[in-house]
């Protein structure tokens, strides 16, 4: 029965809700391997996400800090944002968003992980990549929807503040612990 259980769903039917430059929401018909039924159930499609583990000459962490309307209030995070729809490399991607956030280029970027940021709701990808020697090489290059300050912290430090709380988004500590452990060898609680 395990086996049965673990099989897609059948979607019956599937419609979009909202489709813009932000979000796009489709609500679904599933049938599930036992039968039950879920109409609807929502499914966020994003392009994929990537977000980038950069460090500078001073081994010091490139943040930004930048306000979130969702939380409303002012959010230290990994540079990063979408792949635009022309692109399929998330570390081309990666670099693009690091210059255009930071001003900084790193000399490689190295893919560590492709993860989901939510496999119950969202159909897109989170890509981690990871840098050494990040040099400042050009101005801020920002949306019109980010005012960005970026920040340089040792990257211990980092880790610290990002594991204690000072880091919002859930998936950027995740992403950090995933660098630090297989890129410094840092061993994660225990």
């Amino acid at each position: 029965m395990t086996d049965d259980i673990l099989r897609p769903w059948e979607v019956r039917s599937s419609r979009t809700l909202v489709r813009d430059r932000w979000i796009n929401l489709r609500a679904d018909r599933c049938v599930t391997q036992r039968g039950a039924e879920l109409d609807p159930y929502y499914v966020l499609e994003y392009e994929d996400w990537v977000h980038v583990v950069a460090l500078d000459e001073e081994d010091r962490l490139l943040l930004v800090r930048q306000y979130r309307h969702g939380a409303g209030s002012a959010s230290l995070e990994l540079p990063g944002g979408k792949l635009d729809a022309h692109e399929s490399d998330p570390i081309a991607a990666g670099a693009r968003e690091l210059l255009e956030e930071t001003g900084h280029a790193a000399p490689s970027l190295r893919h560590l992980a492709r993860l989901s940021p939510n496999p119950a709701t969202h159909a897109n990808w989170i890509h981690v990549l990871y840098g050494e020697g990040a040099k400042e090489i050009a101005p801020l290059n920002l949306d019109s929807g980010e005012d960005i300050c970026v920040e340089r912290i040792p990257w211990r430090e980092a880790l610290a503040l990002a594991l204690g709380g000072g880091v919002l988004n859930v998936q950027h500590v995740g992403l950090l612990a995933i660098a630090f452990a297989r890129m410094k060898g840092v061993t994660i609680g225990g």
